[in-house]
């Protein structure tokens, strides 16, 4: 979604079924969805359910339980065997994602003015190092207490 945001900042999102129906969502609307296609590509951890041709784009419907969020604008809506889907697509990626998206899949909408999302530049960083150095953190902490309580022993 570069140059609108980039990795490390914090959206202002509504929340489906809370704030908005994802039902609501129109084209152009940027959503936070989960996607089994990162997982796919990585790892194989998902199975694909349907490979179909619409509008000269080909699309997967997967299964399974891995998903990662992805925060990408919507290109188009439509309807399948009674099912309504999106089609995303980040604004700097030249292709569509390649997964056809189910409305239940949708769990966040971003809130935009103009079409440009509200954006707090770095704010997500906090969150992406406490996930990723947590460990290390707890270690801190736990050796800290450790010495602490034998420097009291002593």
């Amino acid at each position: 979604m570069y140059p609108l945001m980039k990795r490390g900042d914090l959206v202002v999102v509504e929340n489906a079924n809370w704030e908005f129906n994802p039902k609501d969502v129109k084209v152009g609307d940027i959503v936070v969805y989960n996607a089994h296609w990162p997982n796919y590509q990585n790892n194989n951890q998902n199975k694909i359910r349907y490979i179909l041709r619409v509008d000269n784009k080909t699309l997967v419907i997967y299964e399974g339980d891995k998903t990662e969020p992805v925060i990408h604008r919507v290109i188009d809506k439509l309807e399948l065997n009674g099912k309504e889907y999106i089609i995303t697509k980040g604004d700097n990626n030249p292709i569509y994602d390649p997964e056809l998206i189910s409305i239940n899949q949708i769990k966040q909408r971003a809130i935009t003015i103009n079409g440009n999302p509200i954006v707090i530049p770095y704010i997500g960083y906090i969150s992406i190092y406490l996930r990723k150095y947590l460990w290390i953190i707890l270690s801190l902490i736990i050796i800290y207490f450790i010495y602490d309580e034998i420097l009291k022993k002593k």
